[in-house]
C-alpha cells in the first residue's frame, strides 16, 4: 500500500502544550500508513531531543511566522504532501490565507488540517496584531478542510465567534502517555516532601494567565498543616516570590523552577491546584491524574470542566473564587482518591492508542 505523505508544521519545539502534543503525534502516528515529515521554522527547543529518529526534519531557519510563510510554501511545493498538519494557532491563521493559492499550484489536492491550541476569542485579544487575526479567523480560517479542537468549548467558541462551520471541526482531546509518565514519576527526587503535611502542588509557566497570585492568596488563608510547591519558571517568578514574602508565607512555599521531570513532584504531592483564567485543554490535569494525583481547579473557560468529573478525579471550583478554593482545600482529605483508579480513568479516556486512532481517522 502506498504511504500518504504527511507534513507537520510548527514554529519551534519549546516547552508548551502544543509542542508536546506535536511530538507525541510524531512519535505514535503509524509508519506503515504515513511518510512523515516535520517542517519547523527554527529547530530549537527542549522537545527536539524527543523527536523520533525516523521522521524527516526540515529546518527553515527563520525566526517568525511572517518570515517563514514563503519558505514554508516553497518547501511544501518541493515535498508535494497529501496532508498538511499545522499545529499552533497563529501559524494556522496565517497559513489559512494562502491555502487557496497553494492549492492552485500543487499537482494534487492537499488535505489541510489545523489543530487549534486555545480559546481563540480570548487569546486573540492578547495578540500584537489583533485586528489582522480577527479578520483571518472570520474570513480565511474556513479554508482548512479539518480543524481539530481540544474541547467542545473551543469548538463552540469558533462557531459562535467566527462562524467556522461545525462540519469542518472535530473534537479530539489531548493524548496522555500514561506509562511514560508513571515511569518518570517513580524516579528519585532531590526535594523532600513532608509526609506529616498536606502537600499542595501547582505546575505551569509563571505567567499572568495562570494566576498563581490567587493561589498564593488562597494559601495564605490556610493553616500550618499545608505546604505548597510551585513547579515552573517564567516572567512572573520574581513578583510571585515577592508576593509570597508580602503574605508572610514564604517559609511554606517552595518555588523549584522549571523541571524536566515534574511528574516526580506530582507523585510525591497530595493535591494539584489549577487557578488559570482560561485553558484550552490543560495537559497538567491529565498528567497529575496519571501520577495518581487528584486535582482542584477553577472552572475557567475552556476544557477544564470537560476533564474533571466530580468525585472521580477531582473537584471544580467557581472561576476566580478564592474563598471557595480555600474551603475546597480544607475539605480535602488524604486517601479519599485511589491513585490506581485515577490512573485507570485517564488511560481509558485519554490513552495514547485511543487518541492516535482518532487522529488517524481524520488523516484518512
Amino acid at each position: 500500500m502506498k504511504k500518504s505523505r504527511i507534513v507537520f508544521v510548527i514554529h519551534a519545539l519549546n516547552i508548551g502544550g502544543a509542542e508536546r502534543i506535536m511530538v507525541t503525534l510524531l512519535n505514535h502516528i503509524s509508519r506503515d500508513k504515513y511518510d512523515i515529515h516535520l517542517v519547523i521554522f527554527r529547530a530549537t527547543g527542549a522537545f527536539l531531543t524527543d523527536l523520533p529518529s525516523d521522521i524527516v526534519l526540515h529546518d527553515l531557519g527563520v525566526s517568525s511566522a511572517k518570515k517563514g510563510i514563503f519558505p514554508l510554501i516553497q518547501k511544501l511545493y518541493q515535498l508535494k504532501p497529501d496532508i498538511v498538519f499545522s499545529g499552533i494557532g497563529y501559524l494556522n491563521a496565517l497559513l489559512s490565507l494562502f491555502i487557496p493559492w497553494i492549492n492552485r499550484f500543487m499537482p494534487k489536492p492537499i488535505h489541510w488540517i489545523a489543530r487549534e491550541t486555545s480559546i481563540v476569542s480570548i487569546i486573540i485579544k492578547k495578540e500584537r496584531f489583533t485586528t489582522l487575526f480577527e479578520w483571518l479567523y472570520r474570513h480565511t480560517y474556513h479554508n482548512f478542510d479539518t480543524i481539530v479542537c481540544q474541547s467542545n468549548y473551543m469548538k463552540q467558541d469558533l462557531f459562535d465567534t467566527y462562524g467556522i462551520p461545525k462540519t469542518k471541526m472535530v473534537v479530539i482531546h489531548n493524548p496522555v502517555d500514561s506509562e511514560r509518565i508513571k515511569r518518570l514519576s517513580m524516579l528519585p527526587l532531590s526535594s523532600s516532601f513532608d509526609p506529616n503535611k498536606i502537600n499542595l502542588i501547582a505546575v505551569g509557566a509563571l505567567r499572568e494567565v495562570k494566576r498563581f497570585d490567587q493561589l498564593l492568596e488562597a494559601f495564605a488563608a490556610l493553616d500550618d498543616r499545608y505546604v505548597l510547591t510551585i513547579v515552573g519558571g517564567g516572567v512572573k517568578e520574581a513578583s510571585l516570590k515577592a508576593y509570597a514574602r508580602e503574605l508572610k508565607i514564604e517559609q511554606a512555599v517552595s518555588f523549584v523552577g522549571h523541571q524536566s521531570n515534574p511528574y516526580a513532584y506530582m507523585h510525591k504531592a497530595d493535591l494539584l491546584i489549577l487557578t488559570s483564567e482560561y485553558e484550552g485543554f490543560p495537559n497538567v490535569l491529565l498528567e497529575a491524574n496519571s501520577c495518581g494525583l487528584p486535582v482542584l481547579a477553577f472552572a475557567c473557560p475552556g476544557g477544564v470542566s470537560e476533564i474533571i468529573e466530580e468525585g472521580i478525579n477531582g473537584h471544580l471550583i467557581p472561576c476566580q473564587d478564592i474563598p471557595a478554593l480555600v474551603e475546597a482545600i480544607f475539605a480535602f482529605e488524604k486517601g479519599i482518591y485511589s491513585p490506581s483508579l485515577l490512573q485507570t480513568h485517564i488511560t481509558q479516556h485519554y490513552g495514547i492508542d485511543k487518541i492516535i486512532d482518532q487522529y488517524e481517522a481524520i488523516l484518512q
